[in-house]
């Protein structure tokens, strides 16, 4: 199989990128075939082996668990289903082409160290999202009660902005990123440790408290969350 195969078990000194010379299979050869795929492959490796090693591998069992959940889907695109589980057929260069470049900006993006799923000591959920470049976007809510306890990140260019590397600023959308009414403003700041989130909440969040300390799950990824919430 291709290198992001490869490289999904291989520790973090052991990253490596494709082999085109010992391609196998439909889809290996295809990225092979295109320089640009060459190169995205190559940034996922490298973005893998500096995930794997950060904080002397403290976030290393995520790593792997987020990069085998892409695989999975990545490769059904060889399978009959393809279509179904990634909208991509092995024939349609342009859509495997984006589905690599959307990961590449996933792993390359200056969030996804901190990216996952955390839990605070009542239960409540932040899941955390890596977007393009330093962005991200930030879900909090409340398993028990996700239909009234559920803010997003507001769907606006300056609603997730970055204070050095040591602080996250948030402005809190509903459910689905739309603003919330202006007498009702939320702005979460967040202190993110290696294995933890501080979260210090600014406005009344629809009157609800986000305030704390959120533990990081490890063992979660945050594709368990995508049929729970939506």
């Amino acid at each position: 199989m291709f290198s992001a195969l490869l490289f999904a078990a291989a520790p973090a000194t052991g990253a490596r990128a494709v082999d085109c010379s010992t391609a196998t299979g439909g889809l290996e050869r295809q990225i092979c075939g295109d320089p640009v795929m060459i190169d995205y492959d190559r940034r996922i490796a490298a973005a893998y082996g500096r995930a794997l090693a950060i904080w002397d591998g403290a976030i290393a069992p995520y790593v792997r668990r987020d990069q085998q959940r892409w695989m999975v889907g990545f490769q059904t695109i060889e399978r009959l289903d393809g279509a179904i589980e990634t909208q991509c057929v092995l024939s349609d260069n342009d859509c495997v082409r984006d589905e690599m470049r959307r990961r590449v900006e996933d792993v390359e993006s200056g969030a996804y160290v901190h990216s996952g799923v955390y839990r605070s000591p009542s239960g409540m959920k932040l899941l955390l999202h890596p977007g393009l470049a330093a962005g991200y976007r930030v879900r909090v809510y409340d398993p028990a009660r996700a239909a009234k306890v559920n803010l997003l990140t507001a769907a606006d260019a300056r609603a997730a902005l970055r204070e050095g590397t040591d602080e996250m600023i948030s402005a809190m959308g509903d459910a689905n990123g739309l603003p919330l009414p202006a007498t009702d403003g939320c702005v979460l700041r967040l202190l993110p440790q290696p294995l933890a989130i501080r979260v210090v909440q600014t406005g009344a969040c629809r009157g609800q408290a986000f305030d704390g300390v959120y533990s990081r799950l490890l063992d979660e990824t945050l594709q368990s969350y995508e049929l729970e919430l939506h």
